[in-house]
């Protein structure tokens, strides 16, 4: 799916993406989404201008930077142009992680996660002027509930100006319990401390949300078993990866007796599908992983997202990094 796809999407605000048991959705801030015409009705672009510079994908720094989220603009401001609107969960959860300095790139921020969608899903709100303070981590959460106020915070190498004052929302999964002891083994990782432990953005993989957001119900999990699959990474494992047990339902074959696991990536770097290898399959690799199939109509936008290297043919830096990750709860 290209990453401009959504660029000029009329929201639904009844029926579901499917036929299939769904969950029920609500818009993330206080802009009435009823009113939603055209993209620029609620995205907030850089300061490109660009409609979709706020949408997700590699849509920054003309198609060289991803963007892992959309950015939602404000509906009211107060006297000093700051805005007014208030952030909501989007679905019932709990509260996962809630950062309330503006320590990084995504300032002030909230994670909530979601175990009782069709797939466990995280959502998360970034750039909050605040966050509501009655939330603690672990409490349960309902849908509609203030989780904060959009602002503009962020300790990013640029500055959001209040005139670009907007919510960043994203939806995705997790990738390892196990992150932790990865980021500490990594040397570039020595004298700086893990602030955000498994929230941390390394260990998170969105996708689109707006295949969530344009509908009052959906399936989260079919929505992830919808991505195309851009390539596909066979890998030796004595033990099952976290992610085979956070995400059973993406599994197939006999995971007990797994030698190693045949997986199936989105262009932005997602498992999608994961498919058991015995030790006699011949897609088993020699060493530990290695990269199988690539979709070659995607090439170009995988070397862009580092899923691949320039030559299009080996590893890029982002997808040894997410296999690695995957694997660190796998040994």
């Amino acid at each position: 799916m290209s990453p401009r796809t959504y660029l000029s999407l009329f929201l639904l605000v009844n029926g579901a993406a499917c036929g299939l048991p769904a969950t029920e959705i609500s818009w993330p801030s206080s802009l009435d989404r009823s009113t939603i015409r055209s993209a620029a009705d609620y995205l907030q672009p850089t300061v490109s201008g660009k409609t979709e510079s706020a949408t997700f994908g590699m849509v920054r720094e003309d198609g060289q930077r991803f963007h892992e989220g959309i950015d939602i603009k404000p509906s009211t401001r107060n006297a000093a142009g700051e805005p007014l609107d208030l952030i909501f969960s989007a679905m019932d959860g709990q509260v996962a992680y809630l950062n309330a300095n503006a320590n990084g790139p995504y300032g002030k921020y909230v994670v909530l996660y979601h175990p009782r969608a069709e797939i466990p899903a995280y959502t998360l709100y970034a750039h909050l002027a605040k966050l509501e303070p009655s939330l603690k981590v672990n409490d349960p959460i309902s849908r509609g509930k203030v989780i904060g106020l959009m602002g503009h915070t962020s300790a990013g190498a640029d500055a959001i100006t209040k005139d670009r004052s907007h919510l960043h929302f994203e939806v995705g999964v997790i990738l390892s319990n196990s992150f932790n002891n990865w980021y500490a083994a990594q040397p570039e990782n020595r004298g700086s401390p893990n602030l955000h432990g498994l929230w941390n953005g390394q260990n998170l993989m969105g996708m689109d949300p707006l295949p969530v957001l344009q509908y009052t119900h959906v399936n989260l999990l079919e929505i992830v078993r919808n991505q195309q699959t851009a390539l596909t990474v066979t890998m030796r494992t004595p033990r099952n990866p976290d992610f085979v047990r956070l995400y059973p339902m993406l599994v197939q074959g006999d995971a007990a007796h797994a030698a190693g696991w045949y997986v199936e990536f989105s262009w932005q770097g997602m498992p999608i599908r994961w498919t058991a290898l015995d030790a006699s399959s011949p897609k088993l690799p020699g060493n530990r992983w290695r990269v199988f199939e690539v979709d070659q109509s995607l090439r170009k936008l995988l070397v862009q997202r580092k899923m691949l290297a320039a030559d299009a043919k080996r590893a890029g830096d982002l997808l040894t990094q997410n296999v690695e990750i995957l694997l660190s709860g796998g040994r």
